[in-house]
């Protein structure tokens, strides 16, 4: 990390100072490469034999962990996050003035990071260890009934997070293209 935090305060080509909508853009980039990096390496993971076969052996724990950790990682994390950084970029040339908040753009960048993140670990983490109690002869109710709270606690909190990042990002792109900073409305953009 500091390397990537190096090379944002490094000047850039030119002695051309990176300016902050920059940074964010390239943060939303980089977060987004992570993501599909991570779900590319899920993805050639649960194709080795002894995994596809613990995945299907344990229905729906292995459910979790396959399709449903292996989409949110690549589709809302990888995707979106593309898609996010690439609206900060675009919409300010489009529209011809700055994103209305750039706090509320490193925010939306922040829930939805650890939102991803956090889905993502916990699909993960309850699908191996609700598959192992499935494997060692409990049912997948039973398994559920053991983990207890825990199950619903990680899954909702991280859900509202990630959600939390996407409404303040849909709220920021809003605002850019309807109210002027100081909460003027703009003129029709022609």
């Amino acid at each position: 990390m500091d390397s990537l935090a190096a090379l944002m305060a490094a000047p850039a080509v030119n002695d051309v100072a990176i300016d902050t909508d920059s940074v964010l853009i390239l943060k939303f980039i980089i977060m987004s490469v992570t993501h599909l990096l991570i779900g590319t390496v899920q993805g050639v993971i649960q194709t080795l034999p002894e995994f596809a076969l613990w995945i299907r052996a344990t229905g729906p724990a292995g459910h979790m962990i396959d399709p449903l950790a292996h989409a949110h990682i690549n589709l809302v994390g990888g995707v979106t996050m593309a898609i996010m950084g690439l609206f900060y970029y675009v919409l300010p040339k489009i529209v011809k003035r700055p994103i209305y908040s750039p706090v509320l753009s490193n925010t939306s960048f922040w829930f939805s990071t650890i939102g991803v993140l956090g889905f993502f670990s916990s699909l993960v983490f309850l699908g191996i260890v609700e598959g192992n109690m499935v494997l060692s002869g409990m049912t997948y109710l039973q398994a559920l009934d053991a983990v207890g709270p825990i199950h619903h606690i990680l899954i909702i909190s991280t859900a509202i997070l990630m959600g939390f990042g996407y409404w303040i990002f849909i709220v920021n792109i809003f605002m850019t293209v309807f109210k002027r900073r100081g909460g003027q409305p703009n003129a029709p953009v022609a």
